[in-house]
């Protein structure tokens, strides 16, 4: 949109006719149909006056006149300095979103590799069962007799086979332990909840480059 087209839609909005907004904004009429018409452009103290009488809101004007328009009225301090404020903005946002992004990018990656540490697994498990214990002045060869005093039956599991008996020292004397059996048990990984916020996050990062693309 021209700077002129703006100004005579304020104008139309309001319901006033040319002479009574040029007076409004204490201009000639003349000078106020050279500006709708787009033959001239306002001073700085001129643009000063339209904004008090039409209730201008720089940051609206500025989002809707044509890139070539803003160029003409640069001369206008007041809004040069609202322009100069924007182009600043339009670069520094999208360096953030970048540095938002690549940051993201670099967590999300740091947690997927993380997820991957522990991978599940299938391991065999050894059952050990011993019958009690025997106490320590007690010959090699003794065993527990069932209803005996230490006669407190465990069972131990272990990942690691240890052969089919093995001895452990324990308070008050020894237990034999006897393998009885085995079976296969299937492990989780435990590090696997950190592969959703690590996708997230890199999604998250491919977002904020998307949107620094765009805004440029």
């Amino acid at each position: 949109m021209k700077f002129g087209d703006y100004l005579k839609n304020k104008r139309s909005e309001r319901g006033w006719t040319q002479p009574e907004a040029a007076a409004r904004a204490k201009i000639e009429q003349s000078y106020l149909s050279k500006l709708e018409n787009g033959k001239s452009i306002p001073s700085g103290e001129i643009y000063d006056r339209l904004v008090a009488a039409y209730g201008i809101d720089p940051d609206d004007m500025i989002g809707v006149l044509f890139p070539a328009e803003l160029d003409r009225l640069r001369e206008i301090d007041a809004l040069r300095d609202v322009l100069l404020e924007r182009s600043r903005a339009a670069v520094e946002t999208p360096r953030r979103l970048l540095l938002a992004g690549l940051a993201a990018l670099v967590i999300g990656g740091g947690f997927v590799g993380f997820s991957n540490v522990d991978q599940a697994s299938t391991v065999l498990q050894y059952t050990y069962q011993s019958r009690g214990v025997i106490a320590a002045n007690a010959p090699e060869d003794s065993e527990i007799a069932p209803g005996a005093a230490g006669a407190e039956e465990q069972t131990k599991f272990l990942t690691q086979m240890r052969g089919p008996m093995f001895t452990e020292q324990v308070p008050n004397g020894r237990r034999v332990w006897m393998l009885v059996g085995s079976n296969e048990i299937h492990r989780p990984a435990r590090y696997r909840w950190a592969l959703i916020p690590g996708i997230a996050l890199i999604i998250g990062g491919l977002g904020c480059f998307f949107v620094a693309w765009r805004w440029r």
